[in-house]
């Protein structure tokens, strides 16, 4: 192979590479900060929101007046960070798996097992959300009288969720085929 050929893809897969990891951590951060910002700038209309939906099985959170407890606030608050938190673990792991190939480091043990991380991360996520949404249900219901509380629990999967989850099965058969070529590459740099 011509070296520069060889140099110029290098210098491809540097710039690429580390494009790809900016990107990557650029919407971590943004997956992240825009929940948490929706909380901070725009407070009264996400809770309000949260209000109308849980508000079909406890309609007292319709009432007009009604103003959940800094305790049922944050315990929902909190629990939609977890998400938001998984997702953008699983976009800083995607940075630093392409900011490892910037840096020539392809076929390494350590980017192999990154990728059947995020691939984890993708499958499980989605499987996050109806809990999530159960969980959030019930720290709307702490602050209500007996009688008027509610437990209803959400299971489901939507097209999007299941487009996340082929996704996660990808990378993490991707994950096994990377370690098999590296096993059957190692091998084969042994033979003289």
């Amino acid at each position: 192979m011509n070296s520069k050929t060889v140099a110029y893809a290098r210098s491809r897969l540097r710039v690429i590479g580390a494009f790809a990891a900016v990107l990557a951590w650029g919407t971590g951060i943004v997956e992240f900060g825009g929940n948490v910002l929706l909380w901070v700038f725009e407070k009264a209309q996400v809770q309000s929101a949260y209000l109308q939906s849980f508000g079909e099985n406890m309609p007292l959170l319709l009432a007009p007046d009604y103003q959940p407890s800094h305790l049922a606030l944050g315990l929902v608050i909190g629990l939609e960070l977890i998400p938001a938190s998984l997702s953008a673990f699983a976009l800083y792991l995607t940075g630093l798996f392409f900011l490892r190939l910037s840096r020539g480091e392809t076929w390494t043990t350590q980017n192999i097992k990154m990728l059947w991380w995020v691939g984890l991360l993708c499958i499980g996520l989605p499987m996050v959300w109806p809990m999530i949404g159960t969980l959030q249900g019930l720290a709307f219901s702490i602050d209500l009288p007996k009688g008027e509380r509610s437990f209803s629990v959400s299971i489901g999967v939507s097209s999007q969720a299941v487009y996340e989850i082929m996704k996660g099965i990808f990378l993490c058969a991707f994950s096994l085929l990377m370690r098999d070529a590296k096993t059957i590459s190692d091998e084969h740099n042994c033979y003289v």
